[in-house]
């Protein structure tokens, strides 16, 4: 079947699979899933910053019924993937997946990503994309803990009990990253202007090469409420120079936004608090693109 089919197969499985479950249900488990169009310029923006012959090695540790993965191969030949991986904890969202999936190169597994173990260096990934459950830290109090452990062994991250479950799922994937990889997330943009964010800008900052942080306009009707805080993050794992400049994008779309601005890594070391959101918030007003 084509790749456009089982996207639209998917579109129709989706909106069945969250009409079976209330608004407090998929709150509770952060689940929103990210719209087609979405998708599609995520991995649109993948393929461009991608080594131009390279193979893919594809993994989304929060799956739910595929998206992202349906991009991917809608974006790259299927002979450039090598690899193609999926975690989704919730076997409502999982099952269904594996199903629709299963004559595709995908490797499904219905299991919680925060518990398993990473590969060894010949089964870590080049590219990362993911929107991870939007969790609030009072939704997972009986697994902080464990989570703020595995963390900090994972990426040398202390994160604050505050921190949201999409924090832990982005330090977590560290380890799974292949060196040079490449990482796309959809986050909250919360994370630039809270405390609690701190643990994760710092990791931005000196851990990985960021690329890109590129807000999306909350008045852009094209996203839903679940998109309107937020931001996607790409960096590649490799040590920053500090003469490296990040790209920070508002509105429109990722590869062409209707503002930017290039800032330097020694300038983003020394704001106050590494606040990045400062960024966000002036280049709406000082770099407009025709």
């Amino acid at each position: 079947m084509k790749i456009d089919q089982l996207e639209i197969q998917r579109q129709v499985l989706q909106a069945e699979l969250d009409g079976k479950k209330t608004p407090k249900e998929r709150n509770i488990m952060g689940q929103h899933s990210t719209p087609s169009a979405l998708a599609y310029d995520v991995l649109s923006h993948a393929k461009n910053i991608f080594p131009k012959r390279g193979k893919v090695r594809f993994i989304d540790p929060a799956f739910g019924t595929g998206s992202f993965y349906s991009a991917l191969i809608s974006v790259f030949s299927e002979t450039r993937i090598e690899a193609a991986t999926g975690y989704e904890i919730d076997e409502h969202y999982g099952n269904p997946a594996i199903e629709l999936w299963k004559k595709t190169k995908l490797n499904c597994q219905l299991a919680d990503f925060t518990k398993q173990q990473p590969p060894s260096e010949d089964g870590k990934y080049n590219l990362i994309i993911c929107n991870p459950p939007y969790v609030r830290h009072h939704h997972i109090n009986g697994q902080k803990e464990r989570l703020q452990r595995k963390v900090l062994e994972a990426a040398n991250i202390k994160l604050s009990g505050l921190a949201g479950l999409y924090c832990h799922f982005l330090a977590l994937s560290h380890p799974w990253m292949k060196k040079n990889g490449i990482a796309g997330w959809l986050i909250p943009s919360e994370f630039m202007d809270v405390n609690y964010g701190q643990a994760v800008k710092d990791y931005l900052l000196n851990e990985v090469t960021l690329l890109q942080i590129h807000r999306f306009d909350p008045s852009d009707v094209q996203f839903n409420d679940a998109l309107v805080s937020s931001a996607v993050v790409w960096f590649k794992n490799k040590k920053p120079s500090n003469t490296h400049k990040v790209k920070f994008t508002y509105g429109g779309t990722i590869d062409k936004p209707t503002h930017k601005k290039d800032v330097t890594l020694g300038v983003l070391a020394t704001e106050k608090n590494g606040h990045v959101s400062h960024y966000l918030t002036n280049v709406k007003t000082t770099t407009h693109l025709s």
